[in-house]
């Protein structure tokens, strides 16, 4: 009876693990390899959930009750909306466990009491003061889910093209800037008619006499997929960096890349497969996926904190062997450190997409050539909004460096 309570517990459990490796190595191939899937969102816990618990002329206190994503507990400036206004918030004041007070830079029409409001990194300062993307009052489209260097910033531009070996690829280039070109390469699911968080750096970019070129690449929606049928994040998707450095060629000898989030995989594909490494000047990285495993592991653990993180591994070997995809080819972590290329590294330490972990790793390992921005409580992409001017600042030096 014993030895077979044992037998019925041990297939009981192989059970479970089976189908654990199954649900959850769906939910990775779904989630991050699959370039059809669109409910990224329903994937654990997502949900932010932000009440204004009092608001005065000077600051706003905010009850911060599920914020998984969101900035308002970190360092820096960022924008809330509500129901009917929105306003921009600064400095932290001060924190009581979920509870925290911001310094309110400006406010435009209502935000009230008791009313669930909604954060954003999507912040300009101009001449006028502060403009948040996707308001009322500055939607930043020019037609509807369609954003371009003019709608947000202003530049003027044009719509090229560059062809790979898997097909033609559009890419926006701003038209003023004689010291060289800055290729933004977008992150996990991007599209160039939506990459505000390069449309938003179009205008520094230009006061520092750059052009910059947003391109579309292989598994962009409406555009070729890879063969693989999969996100590769830069085993392939180098190939179409490589095609975009040689037509930014076409225009400047001086040829910038920046990678933002996943974006940083296809740019370190570049580095450890292109033949010549001198057609760029510089790499710039922002929270830059260099491991895209290790990206996993931290997104997962925060969509489901109750896992244990022995049991990633585990779900690791289940999606590798049920989508035929190599994790330790996505990691490019030893070919950055090994590189001379210069490299402007930003990252922020509460960043619960890309792991900083592996940003430190790189900035441990690799002296020469390498500038690391690491920030304190700032999150994923948002360097800038931690301190515009230190952010403007460090790309200045970087780029004149590079001279």
């Amino acid at each position: 009876m014993i030895k077979k309570i044992f037998i019925g517990l041990g297939i009981l459990l192989i059970t479970i693990l089976v189908g654990a490796g199954w649900y959850f190595s769906g939910l990775i191939y779904e989630g991050a390899l699959n370039p059809d899937f669109t409910d990224s969102q329903d994937i654990g816990t997502a949900e932010d959930r932000v009440i204004v618990s009092q608001i005065d002329t000077k600051t706003i206190t905010l009850n911060v009750e599920e914020e998984l994503w969101g900035p308002l507990l970190e360092n820096g400036t960022y924008g809330i909306i509500g129901q009917n206004g929105d306003a921009v918030v600064g400095e932290i004041i001060s924190t009581d466990g979920n509870i925290v007070t911001r310094e309110l830079l400006e406010v435009n029409g209502n935000i009230v009491e008791g009313e669930k409001i909604r954060a954003t990194s999507l912040v300009l300062i101009n001449d006028e003061g502060y403009k948040i993307l996707g308001t009322s009052g500055w939607s930043g489209q020019a037609t509807e889910g369609v954003y371009t260097p003019k709608s947000v910033a202003d530049l003027e531009y044009e719509t090229i093209n560059y062809t790979s070996e898997i097909g033609t690829f559009p890419a926006y280039l701003t038209k003023s800037g004689e010291n060289g070109i800055v290729i933004f390469v977008h992150g996990f699911r991007g599209d160039y008619t939506r990459e505000v968080f390069a449309l938003m750096r179009t205008g520094e970019f230009e006061q520092l006499g750059f052009r910059s070129m947003i391109i579309a690449y292989r598994n962009d929606r409406g555009f070729a997929k890879d063969p693989s049928g999969i996100y590769q994040y830069g085993t392939t998707e180098w190939v179409d960096i490589d095609a975009a450095v040689n037509r930014a060629l076409e225009l400047t000898d001086n040829v910038i890349l920046f990678g933002t989030s996943g974006g940083g995989g296809p740019i370190s594909g570049w580095i450890k497969n292109v033949h010549d490494k001198n057609k760029v000047s510089g790499v710039i990285y922002e929270a830059p996926t260099i491991n895209f495993w290790e990206s996993v592991k931290v997104n997962g653990a925060a969509r489901f904190p109750w896992l244990p993180p022995s049991t990633f591994e585990y779900f690791k070997i289940i999606t590798e062997i049920r989508y035929d995809v190599d994790f330790d080819k996505m990691n490019f972590t030893e070919e950055v450190i090994a590189s001379d290329i210069p490299v402007l590294l930003f990252h922020g330490d509460d960043d619960e997409w890309v792991p900083v972990e592996m940003s430190d790793y790189i900035a441990s390992r690799r002296t020469k050539n390498f500038t690391y921005m690491r920030y304190e409580n700032v999150g994923h992409n948002t360097a800038w909004n931690a301190d515009p001017q230190k952010y403007k600042d460090a790309l200045s030096t970087f780029l004149k460096s590079l001279d």
